[in-house]
C-alpha cells in the first residue's frame, strides 16, 4: 500500500512578544498545552528516526536516450532506530534491489543541546547491512555499526481508536527530519476481504520518502 496524500502542513505558534495586556483565553491556554505536547514529542521520537539512502543497479538511459547501459540508481526512505546497537526498522520496499545502504542519522549540534536553527540539521551518515526482510508484511530490518544511539519504543496498536491525534516522521521527498500531524481515520482496514494484512488509516500527510 503506498498512500498519496497532497502535503499539508501547520505550524501552531505561541510566543510573547511584549507585555500581556489581557489575561489569556481558556481556549488560548489549552492551545499552548498541546503545542508543548507535540514538541515533546518530536523531542522524544525525532532522534530516533533516521533517513535511509539506498543504492542499486539497472538500466540507465544512454547518450541516445535508450535504457542500454547498467548504473547506480538511487532512492531515499525514511526509518526508525528500534534498539541501542543499530538495529533499523523500515519497510521492504525501501530497500528492495538495494545493494549498498547508508543511514543518515540526526544529531544535535552540541551534545544534549537540540537544534533551533533554520539550517539544515547536524547529521551522521553510516553504512548499513541487511539483517532481513518480510515481504508480507512490507517490513525490513537494518543494523548500522554504532551503540548507545538514541532508539524508539514500539506502541501497542490494539490501543489505537479512531479521532486520535497522531504525528508521522520520515524523510519525505528526501528533506530530513519532517514532521506532520492527522488523526487515526479508522483501524482494522482491509484493502480486500481475503487479504491477511489488517492497516490503520490516517489522513496524516504521507509522501515519497516518508516509507519506512
Amino acid at each position: 500500500m503506498k498512500p498519496w496524500i497532497a502535503p499539508a502542513l501547520v505550524w501552531l505558534t505561541i510566543q510573547g512578544t511584549g507585555p500581556v495586556l489581557a489575561q489569556a483565553s481558556p481556549r488560548s491556554a489549552d492551545l499552548g498545552k498541546l503545542s508543548r505536547s507535540l514538541e515533546s514529542v518530536v523531542a522524544r521520537v525525532g532522534p530516533a528516526v533516521v533517513q535511509i539512502r539506498v543504492t542499486a543497479y539497472g538500466p540507465v538511459a544512454g547518450a541516445s536516450g535508450q535504457s542500454a547501459l547498467v548504473g547506480p540508481q538511487r532512492s531515499t526512505g525514511s526509518g526508525v532506530i528500534l534498539s541501542r546497537d543499530g538495529f533499523i526498522v523500515t519497510n521492504a520496499h525501501v530497500i528492495e534491489g538495494g545493494r549498498r545502504f547508508t543511514v543518515v542519522i540526526p544529531r544535535p549540534a552540541v551534545a544534549g543541546v537540540p537544534s533551533r536553527s533554520s539550517l539544515p540539521p547536524v547529521s551522521q551518515e553510516v553504512p548499513a547491512t541487511l539483517v532481513g526482510t518480510d515481504r508480507e508484511t512490507d517490513l525490513a530490518v537494518l543494523k548500522v555499526d554504532l551503540t548507545d544511539l538514541p532508539f524508539a519504543r514500539l506502541g501497542n496498536s490494539d490501543s489505537l481508536t479512531a479521532g486520535q491525534v497522531v504525528l508521522a516522521f520520515g524523510s519525505p521527498f528526501g528533506l530530513a527530519s519532517s514532521v506532520t500531524m492527522g488523526v487515526i481515520s479508522a483501524v482494522g482496514r482491509q484493502l480486500r476481504d481475503e487479504d491477511r494484512m489488517i492497516y490503520i488509516q490516517t489522513d496524516t500527510p504521507i509522501n515519497p520518502g516518508n516509507s519506512g
